[in-house]
């Protein structure tokens, strides 16, 4: 499943608020900054406190998210770095798993507003690339049809109940649709 829509900072907020009241999920980052560890967050102020939710580029902002309803459990596995490219850091982690739902808020930047995302593999697809990959664990240790509930209520309450109007299959929502109307552009 993958759903695309435009947000601003307080729409962004809106949803993080919906997470973190409203459903049972744990919120990870994606990648860890430079020579840290993984964080779980567990209020907006957590994540409205550390990163920038208006401005950047298309993945501006990236979550992994999961509930132990999913049964399989997120991997957190160190990637090694050149320092030499990385301002002297060797190392971050990175938050992985089949199961896990993707959370990408986009940002402003030249004046166009990013599209956020989001999104997890289906138990088809995992299969296909089970054999590929290693650090993602096993397709079979997760319960699909849990992940998909999830999904679906996380994309209507952002699609249906936020989304003020859709440009395609794009949800535009209130924050982001004023920015429209200010002159800011939808990418």
């Amino acid at each position: 499943m993958t759903y695309d829509f435009f947000a601003d900072k307080a729409d962004k907020l809106e949803i993080l608020d919906f997470i973190f009241k409203k459903t049972d999920l744990h919120v990870y980052d994606l990648y860890s900054s430079y020579g840290q560890g993984i964080c779980q967050y567990k209020t907006v102020n957590e994540i409205s406190s550390k990163f920038d939710l208006d401005n950047g580029d298309k993945f501006a902002v990236t979550f992994q998210l999961w509930t132990p309803r999913h049964k399989g459990k997120p991997l957190f596995r160190k990637i090694d770095l050149n320092p030499k490219y990385c301002k002297g850091h060797t190392f971050r982690y990175s938050t992985a798993g089949w199961g896990l739902i993707q959370l990408y808020f986009g940002g402003l930047k030249n004046s166009e507003l990013n599209q956020s995302h989001i999104g997890h593999f289906n138990e088809s697809g995992a299969l296909k690339n089970e054999s590929s990959t290693t650090f993602n664990g096993k397709v079979n240790a997760w319960d699909w049809t849990e992940i998909q509930a999830t999904s679906r209520k996380l994309k209507y309450q952002i699609h249906n109940k936020l989304a003020t109007r859709r440009i395609g299959s794009f949800g535009i929502l209130s924050g982001a649709d004023q920015l429209e109307t200010q002159g800011i552009k939808l990418r």
